[in-house]
Formats: C-alpha cells, structure tokens, sequence
C-alpha cells in the first residue's frame, strides 16, 4: 500500500441566482420574467448603485441644506448687525444734521453780528455826531485863508462872502469838543485864528475839524471814537470852529451834523 494516499477533490459549487417574476391577467394567463444568474448580478448592481447614488444625494442635499441653513444664519446675523449699524449712523446723522444747523444758526447770526457792526463802524466813521457836549448856538461863518479872520455869513453878504464853510459854536464852560465819528487824529497844530487844530481822518474819505482856544488833550496818530474828548472847554475857551473834508474839499457841516433839540 502506498503511503501517498490519495484523497478525493471537493468540488466547489457555485451558488446560483434566479429572479422571476410572475404577474397574472385577468384572463387567467400569466406572465414570467425569468432573469438568469448573471442579469440578476446585474439587476442587483444596479439597485445597489442606484441606492448608493440617492444615498449620496440624500447626504448631499442634507449637507447642501445644512450649509445653506449656516449661510442664512450668518446672513441674518449680518444683517441684524448692518441694521444696527444702520440704526447708529442714522442717528449719528441725525444729530450731525441737529449740530450743522445749530452751526449754520450761529454762523448766520455771526455773520449778521459782523454786518451789523460793520454797518455800525461804518455810520460810525461818518462825522454826523454833533461836536458838544450840552448845548450851543450855532452860526455860519466862512474861513477865508487870505484874511486875518473869519466871516460869519449873514443875509447881506452870503452871497458875497468867500472862504471854506465852518460852523461857529457858542457854548458854556464844563462842556467839552468831542469827535463827531470814529477816526484817526491826522494832525494837532496851531491855528492862528482859534488857537489850537485838531483833524481827525475818519478812513472814508471824511475829514472833520476842530478850532477851539484851549489845549488839546490827543495827540496825533490817536485812535478815536465817536464821542472821545478833544479839549475840555472853561471860561477862556467857548468858542469851537468846526469844519468837515470830503475827498479834499470843504464842505458845509451842516449837509451830516446831527442837531438834536
């Protein structure tokens, strides 16, 4: 006996499939649909992976969705929060509106402040004030540079008489010469006539003079204002010459002074 012993083979058996499907009619026949192993293998494939696309979509879509789901999420957020800020700025503006008024108002009543004293220290400049303090008698009077005096004017001879116009005033002592409008002291000199000259240049082509006896208390290059004292008037002082320039000429004082009572 050999002691190889010989051992039969198993044969492996292949397992197969067969899908069949049977409908009935109502007419008693029947009807088979019979699929071999290898169109059952396919059909199954087939199913699997159609199952395994939906699946997919399924996953996918739920993912798509999820993500969707986040972005709208984010996007109201966002919008919640440019809301907000919207909200601010728009409050923001309505109080930068408010203040940009409030600065507009207060620039226009600036600017109407500002013409208002322009207009002011315009009328101001104009030697329209009168040149006492108290009260005087006035008379008109021409200054003849040729002569040693003046000439008061009078019905018989204003027509005749010739020289720079001048207002002769009368007052009383404790009064005293003041400026007629605000201006620069151009010149203080001796007059030989009155005594003493003051002029004051007024900046708008105005020149206002004034001849009194007495001594004056400004000097020339002083700034002036409407109503500051040129000479204290006493007992040995009461009579003022007064004159005004327009643009270089004499004119009569009287066109501006302003005379109340």
């Amino acid at each position: 006996m050999s002691a190889d012993i010989i051992k039969p083979r198993k044969h492996r058996h292949r397992r197969n499939y067969t899908f069949m499907v049977i409908s009935g009619d109502s007419d008693g026949s029947t009807k088979r649909l019979h699929l071999d192993h290898f169109k059952t293998q396919l059909l199954a494939y087939t199913l699997f992976a159609i199952a395994l696309i939906l699946i997919c979509y399924i996953i996918f879509s739920a993912m798509t969705i999820s993500n969707l789901r986040s972005i709208q999420l984010d996007q109201k957020a966002q919008i919640a929060t440019l809301t907000e800020e919207n909200d601010k700025l728009s409050a923001s503006n309505e109080t930068l509106g408010t203040e940009a008024q409030q600065l507009r108002a207060a620039l226009n009543l600036r600017l109407e402040n500002e013409q208002q004293s322009a207009e002011e220290a315009e009328n101001n400049a104009i030697p329209s004030g009168f040149p006492l303090t108290g009260t005087a008698n006035m008379e008109h009077a021409v200054d003849d540079i040729n002569s040693d005096g003046i000439t008061k004017l009078t019905d018989d001879n204003k027509d005749s008489a010739e020289g720079n116009p001048l207002l002769l005033f009368s007052t009383a002592a404790g009064n005293n010469v003041i400026a007629s409008g605000t201006g620069t002291v151009l010149s203080v000199t001796s007059d030989a006539k009155f005594g003493s000259y003051v002029s004051i240049d007024h900046g708008n082509g105005y020149i206002s003079i004034y001849r009194n006896s007495g001594t004056p208390i400004v000097s020339e290059g002083d700034e002036i204002d409407r109503g500051d004292i040129l000479f204290i008037v006493d007992a040995n002082n009461t009579k003022l010459g007064y004159q005004i320039q327009q643009d270089d000429k004499y004119i009569d004082p009287e066109e501006l002074i302003e005379i109340n009572g």
